[in-house]
């Protein structure tokens, strides 16, 4: 669990030392298949099924079950709450969820029954989330955390060499910390300083205000033989767009010998990136009452760039030489690659006079598996002393196993029910209760022959564990750790579907 939470920490804290952080490979390499609202409504669980605009991002084989031309789109309202150690937040937004068309050229007097091509977009990633953290009267500070961080890094370059310039050794985030002087030190020498933290009790806050999506434009094209065999294969172009800003105050919890009457550490992030991937499908139909399915998508390729600023802020309350703030700034634009990890489904599905169907969808995901690549001057985010992204990556994440269940029962020619349920494991090794995924599901559909309306409730819930920072130093009684906080993600999604067959 000590490793875990150094894991977690590594991006709540260090954002600045480290341009990206395993927290980008998670975020962008998570996603759930929700398009149409017809899927979401089964909880995704379409993999063997075909026939609707989502299969298209999920197993393209689907494509080939298409008899007849078809457009549609989804919109998909959006309702969140956090909450975080007693602190809740809401936040609502509002995006599509996918718009798509396929042109069957189905021919049923032929083995082949011809080929089939459509272009889909889906909305694979709604990151509009607000969260608020606080904790009163916590033992330590950050700005202890600064000041045993940057002296544990000082006796450690002067051990290797007393002659190094420390100042090629501090990272931003340090050398934010000494400009604001929210560390302080306490002697002139410059070759070997000691920093002291400004206070050591506080009270600690944290709001976050996160925006964005991550989408994918899928180029499909399918077949279909003797309407038992059917082959897809797409191409998916993904784009990314994710800001983050972020408040962080501490105010002394008592009296403190410097006087410091607050500081503020405000950050802003913005991610934007392109990638390319591939997928390949099949779906068998041995007897007309059972369908199997299989699908791999490759990595997806992306070129990333990260546009950072953030600044300190120090309040004393007692001037020196008429000053009692001290500012400091940073900021900078970061290109790197990122690759997501492969993905492997295996899907049944069954149906039942032609009334109900059950499916069922297991997919296969190695996180551990995602790297980031090509930094500046061709960093390849690895650390001799294994502090890298890729480093954490591969110690801490792991493969998982994810499950999809759905169902659905045509009422009569018109109306449909449906609902589902779905589990997508923690990612990470040590900890396999934190940050799994779960959403329960249900809606309806109306079909009033050329035209069709769907709509679908989804509720994705999850839970994990962070803290502010944490310092693990060789010796434990210097560690400088953050109280744990609980939240708790709590996600209400709406899907409405409209389209036509032509």
């Amino acid at each position: 669990m000590k490793k875990l939470y150094i894991f977690i920490a590594l991006f709540l804290t260090s954002g600045i030392a480290f341009a990206q952080s395993d927290a980008d490979v998670l975020r962008f390499s998570r996603t759930l298949p929700l398009g149409t609202a017809r899927s979401a409504a089964m909880s995704g669980a379409f993999g063997a099924l075909g026939g609707d605009l989502s299969t298209l991002n999920m197993n393209p084989a689907g494509i080939g079950v298409f008899r007849k031309s078809e457009a549609g789109m989804t919109l998909s309202p959006a309702f969140g709450n956090t909450q975080s150690g007693g602190q809740t937040a809401h936040d609502n937004s509002f995006q599509l969820g996918n718009i798509g068309v396929v042109i069957s050229l189905y021919n049923p007097h032929f083995d082949w029954k011809g080929i089939n091509f459509g272009i889909n977009y889906t909305n694979m990633n709604n990151f509009n989330r607000h969260t608020t953290q606080a904790i009163a009267n916590a033992p330590n500070s950050f700005s202890q955390y600064l000041a045993q961080d940057i002296n544990g890094l000082i006796a450690y370059v002067l051990s290797q060499d007393p002659t190094a310039d420390l100042a090629d050794y501090f990272n931003d985030l340090q050398w934010m910390g000494i400009k604001s002087n929210f560390i302080l030190s306490d002697n002139e020498n410059q070759d070997n300083p000691y920093y002291e933290p400004a206070i050591i009790g506080a009270n600690q806050k944290k709001i976050i205000k996160e925006d964005g999506y991550q989408g994918e434009y899928a180029f499909s094209f399918g077949t279909n033989y003797k309407d038992k065999l059917y082959l897809g294969i797409t191409i998916g172009l993904q784009n990314i767009y994710y800001k983050m800003r972020s408040l962080y105050t501490e105010t002394p919890d008592k009296d403190n010998p410097y006087e410091l009457e607050y500081f503020n550490f405000e950050e802003r992030l913005k991610t934007t990136g392109v990638g390319t991937n591939f997928k390949f499908g099949v779906i068998y139909r041995p007897i007309p009452e059972l369908r199997l399915g299989a699908t791999i998508h490759t990595p997806t390729y992306y070129s990333m760039t990260d546009t950072y600023d953030s600044e300190m802020l120090t309040k004393y309350k007692t001037p020196v030489n008429g000053v009692t703030e001290y500012p400091s700034y940073t900021s900078y634009k970061y290109d790197y690659d990122l690759k997501t990890p492969w993905k492997a489904i295996l899907s049944v599905a069954g149906v039942i006079q032609q009334k109900a169907i059950l499916s069922f969808d297991y997919e296969y995901v190695n996180y551990s598996s995602a790297r980031l690549k090509n930094g500046i001057d061709g960093y390849d985010y690895y650390e001799p002393d294994g502090s890298g992204v890729n480093n954490l990556v591969k110690e801490y994440l792991r493969s998982t196993h994810n499950f999809r269940v759905g169902a659905e029962y045509r009422i009569n020619s018109m109306v449909s029910v449906r609902g589902g349920y779905s589990f997508y494991a923690s990612p990470y090794k040590e900890d396999k209760d934190l940050n799994k995924i779960q959403t329960l599901s249900c809606g309806f559909g109306l079909n009033f022959g050329q035209f069709y309306c769907d709509a679908a409730y989804v509720y994705k819930f999850s839970k994990d564990i962070t803290r502010f920072y944490s310092y693990y130093d060789v010796d434990p009684e210097y560690d400088v750790i953050a109280e744990p906080i609980d939240n708790k993600y709590n996600n209400h999604i709406a899907k409405i579907s409209v389209g036509m067959k032509f």
